[in-house]
């Protein structure tokens, strides 16, 4: 009998290497499986799809500010293509100069002029709140910058719904509009009689991975209407007529 007790150990020892193995393994199929790009996407969405940005920049000193709003002729009737070059990879819009062209006439000047290079997306509202969007746009990190003019609403959903890849011009107090920050739609939601609503500036075409990511990561300390807990900020924004 005692001479058959060091063959448990090796029997043991066995066992343990073949759950080791089988254990990496499977982490090595997670680990691919995980770094896979989803259907259709490629380059920087692809690469958000496993969870990676990069730290955000220092906030600037400084951001451009205008004493008017730029003229609605700048964008009026023509469409525009826009890229927001983030921390967590590519988005890609599309802008309607027709339907919006005092807000879109802003958004290309801002672009233009750098306001954006960089800013934070400092907002993420999810869960309970009553929109679900993220909220970019704003170069002090704090909701407090300004470019020194509010725009009125235009391009208003006759539904009062907005829906996923929707970029929408932020509302400001004091403002129907406000110029500097915009977002974008992350979930449908509609709203509510009585309540804001929001102008509406085009779509997103591609990189809505990027958006996804930062609200499916949530918002800081849970909450449902605040900084995302995924810092996500916009590194440069170029334009150009479709």
């Amino acid at each position: 009998m005692a001479g058959g007790q060091p063959s448990r150990p090796k029997v043991s020892r066995v066992v343990a290497g073949m759950v080791s193995v089988a254990l990496a393994l499977a982490a090595a199929a997670c680990s691919t499986a995980t770094s896979q790009p989803r259907p259709g996407e490629t380059g920087a969405s692809a690469r958000t799809s496993a969870g990676t940005c990069a730290p955000p920049p220092v906030a600037p000193s400084t951001y451009p500010t205008f004493a008017t709003p730029p003229p609605a002729s700048v964008a009026l009737g023509s469409g525009w293509s826009a890229v927001l070059h983030t921390t967590c990879g590519e988005v890609s819009l599309v802008l309607d100069g027709k339907q919006a062209p005092r807000s879109v006439a802003s958004f290309v000047t801002l672009a233009r002029s750098g306001y954006w290079s960089p800013s934070v997306c400092h907002r993420l509202t999810s869960g309970r709140a009553p929109t679900a969007f993220l909220q970019c746009g704003d170069p002090t990190g704090r909701s407090t910058a300004d470019p020194g003019y509010g725009l009125p609403l235009e391009n208003v959903p006759a539904d009062r719904t907005y829906r996923v890849g929707d970029v929408g011009v932020a509302r400001g107090d004091g403002f129907p509009s406000t110029s500097g920050e915009f977002f974008i739609v992350h979930h449908a939601f509609t709203v509510g009689s009585g309540s804001p609503v929001y102008s509406l500036i085009g779509r997103v075409t591609s990189g809505l991975a990027v958006v996804e990511h930062v609200a499916g990561v949530g918002g800081e300390d849970f909450r449902d209407d605040g900084p995302p807990w995924q810092s996500i900020s916009i590194l440069r924004v170029d334009v150009r007529p479709r």
